[in-house]
C-alpha cells in the first residue's frame, strides 16, 4: 500500500510540472520576445532619452506621457500638462482605461525608474498600440535634464 501511494505521490508530482504552464501562450510569448536581443535593443525605438523629451516640450511636438505610477507616488509628484495622463499600472488594461489614451500621436510611458513603465508599454505594445515608447530612466532621468539649458519656453 506505501508503495502504491508514494508511485500515485511521484505520478501527481511529475504529471503537475508538466503541465505547469500553457503551451499555446508559451508559444505567443516566446513570438514576442525572441526577437528581443541586446543588438535589437541596441537599434530599437522603444526607449527615449530625457534629453529628447525635453527637446520635444521645447518645440511644442505632440505627444502624451502616461504616468503608471501608484496614485500616491503621483499625488506627491505630478506630471501637469495636457499632455499628462495618469493611470497606474494596476488599472492600466482596464477598457475605461485604455480608452483614454490616444492612438494618433507618440506615447511616451513613465515611473519613477522606468520598470513599470518598460511592462506597460510591452503590454501595450502586445495588445495593438504602435507608437508607444519608454522614458529611459524614469522621472529621475525627466530630473536630470530638466535644466536651463533643456526646460521648456515659458511665454
Amino acid at each position: 500500500m506505501k508503495k502504491l501511494s508514494y508511485l500515485l505521490l511521484v505520478i501527481v508530482v511529475f504529471s503537475t510540472s508538466a503541465i505547469a504552464y500553457n503551451k499555446e501562450q508559451v508559444k505567443v510569448v516566446n513570438k514576442f520576445y525572441s526577437h528581443i536581443t541586446h543588438k535589437a535593443l541596441k537599434k530599437s525605438k522603444f526607449f527615449i532619452k530625457a534629453d529628447s523629451v525635453m527637446k520635444m516640450l521645447r518645440e511644442g511636438k505632440e505627444f502624451t506621457f502616461l504616468d503608471v505610477r501608484t496614485d500616491g507616488e503621483a499625488a506627491i509628484i505630478k506630471l501637469n500638462g495636457e499632455n499628462a495622463v495618469h493611470i497606474s499600472i494596476d488599472t492600466l488594461f482596464k477598457a475605461q482605461n485604455l480608452n483614454k489614451l490616444p492612438t494618433n500621436k507618440p506615447l511616451i510611458v513613465v515611473c519613477h525608474s522606468g520598470a513599470r513603465a518598460i511592462m506597460a508599454a510591452v503590454g501595450l505594445k502586445e495588445i495593438g498600440f504602435k507608437n508607444v515608447q519608454v522614458l529611459k530612466g524614469g522621472l529621475v532621468s525627466l530630473a536630470i535634464a530638466n535644466n536651463p539649458k533643456n526646460a521648456p519656453l515659458q511665454d
